[in-house]
């Protein structure tokens, strides 16, 4: 198991990823991109080029088991208002067929050091929707300590916001 930039080698597998993504959970927000931008999309963001505007500086991993695509992980640079109450520092998405299998808690964990040693952070915020329970437990088996629960008002609607912090 490794963490990868996103490339080519893998992007057949990233597609098939994204596609189970829209077959079988089709009302989620995607952090799985369009697989014929994403790396170059991932690696202008991480550069602060060609970004939309009111976003920060993000570097983009992808968890790879046995040359699969299981999921990706992504690391804003900084925090802006908005990120402080939904979206944090760190957001991460397991592929359908793989959730529920501890990928999630070992991505991140495997992130962490990435964000202590090359982005000097002291910590991390990640948040998660209060509903959504392995986000959850993903977070708290990384050290993450729930500062609290703030309400969101986001493109799909009212969210209950969990917001946890991981010091590093």
């Amino acid at each position: 198991m490794k963490l990868v930039r996103p490339n080519e080698k893998f992007l057949t597998s990233y597609y098939e990823a994204c596609k189970e993504d829209d077959d079988y959970s089709p009302n989620t927000e995607r952090i799985f991109g369009d697989p014929n931008t994403i790396i170059q999309k991932s690696r202008d963001y991480e550069n602060g080029i060609n970004m939309k505007h009111g976003y920060v500086k993000a570097t983009t991993f992808w968890l790879i088991d046995n040359n699969q695509f299981i999921g990706e992980i992504n690391i804003r640079h900084e925090l802006t208002d908005f990120l402080l109450n939904y979206g944090g520092h760190i957001g991460y998405e397991i592929r359908y067929s793989m959730r529920n299998k501890g990928y999630g808690t070992k991505m991140l964990q495997m992130t962490l050091p990435y964000c202590k040693e090359v982005l000097k952070l002291q910590k991390v915020l990640i948040t998660c929707d209060d509903d959504n329970i392995g986000s959850a437990k993903v977070i708290e088996k990384n050290g993450g300590i729930m500062e609290n629960v703030v309400i969101n008002d986001i493109e799909r609607g009212t969210v209950k916001t969990r917001r946890y912090w991981i010091n590093l």
